[in-house]
């Protein structure tokens, strides 16, 4: 099989799993299905809903980029790529109304002419990326590289890597990954400190030390002999920004700023020091099990035995929610079964 050939069939799979993956997500639970005389396109001229929220369009526009992306590479051809652009959008159009029109015929769910244009907008946001895809190939070999230079190799590593992969998309819930249903969104600017001792939200405090604590002796174990501190400061910058641009997604502008709180810069300063000591570099395997098992327990003990987070995994908040509950379960059985290729 030519690469040509080989990269048309996983483009294909791909295409086929993300359809079936909208399809659960747009038209779940499935069931009390209405009369087939219920359908119409109708809805693309109703007013605008009259509540929108940023978590429904955050969600929205996300989740038709890789679509629109796939399509348009399907049908690009050689000198072509425009055509594959107007093709892919129209095609994913397409779906995004047989997804939305089909919700007119499951009683709960709502048929909406805005998250039309707002799965729209992802695709065609996904399309204009094909226009730069040899450089996505070219970054993605150089990042290639560089994971073979900081990591170790083999299989385990590969799913190492994906648990930190899948935990910045545990930062859309806008929570540190111990809180379940116990830890409420903290925001206080940095120039609006705490008058007293009172005023200091020690809860947040502690779930960030635990969890960047947490993340950080994960990470380290992932790391080749050299690469510690480097990493360490690497994957600190790397997770704040991430609840940053989580904040700005999903958060009206004059909020965001309350990420940079007191506590969380402090949360994060305390535990990238914590990292630092020789104690923990040099025990970083039997730490990262320690803060694992200490995170589990704290979420037992705080959110009283809840053994699921009570959301729906049909919007990118529920779905964060749900993997940050997972992430430790995920991260104890990889660690504990580990075997790095030097």
């Amino acid at each position: 099989m030519t690469e040509s050939a080989a990269n048309k069939t996983r483009l294909n799979g791909f295409l086929a799993f993300y359809i079936v993956f909208l399809t659960v997500g747009s038209l779940y639970p499935f069931a009390d299905w209405l009369p087939l005389s219920n359908w119409s396109i109708g809805f693309l001229g109703d007013p605008w809903p009259r509540y929108i929220t940023r978590t429904d369009l955050a969600t929205n526009l996300l989740i038709y980029v890789p679509l629109g992306y796939a399509l348009a590479r399907w049908f690009t051809r050689p000198s072509h790529s425009g055509h594959g652009v107007i093709t892919g959008v129209a095609c994913s159009l397409l779906v995004s109304l047989l997804m939305e029109s089909g919700q007119q015929l499951l009683p709960g769910r709502i048929a909406s002419n805005l998250d039309m244009l707002v799965n729209g907008l992802g695709a065609l946001t996904g399309a204009l990326l094909t226009l730069h895809h040899g450089r996505w190939l070219r970054a993605g070999r150089a990042l290639h590289r560089w994971r073979d230079r900081w990591f170790y190799a083999g299989l385990s590593t590969h799913v190492g890597l994906t648990l930190l992969s899948l935990w910045f998309l545990t930062q859309f819930a806008l929570l540190p990954y111990p809180g379940m249903g116990w830890l409420d969104l903290h925001l206080r600017p940095i120039d609006t400190p705490p008058g007293g001792l009172g005023q200091i939200n020690f809860p947040w405090f502690f779930a960030v030390v635990l969890e960047m604590a947490t993340l950080g002796a994960f990470a380290a174990n992932l790391l080749r002999p050299g690469r510690y501190v480097s990493g360490m400061l690497l994957l600190v910058a790397l997770a704040f920004a991430m609840k940053l641009l989580a904040a700005t997604i999903l958060l009206k502008l004059k909020v965001v700023g309350g990420v940079l709180s007191l506590e969380t810069l402090a949360g994060f300063l305390l535990a990238f020091w914590l990292l630092l000591t020789p104690i923990v570099s040099r025990h970083r395997m039997r730490f990262a099990m320690t803060m694992l098992g200490l995170t589990l327990l704290v979420r037992l003990w705080l959110a009283d035995f809840q053994l699921w987070p009570s959301v729906s995994v049909l919007n990118i908040v529920g779905l964060a929610k749900a993997v940050a509950f997972l992430w430790p379960f995920l991260a104890l059985v990889m660690l504990a079964s580990y075997q790095p290729r030097r």
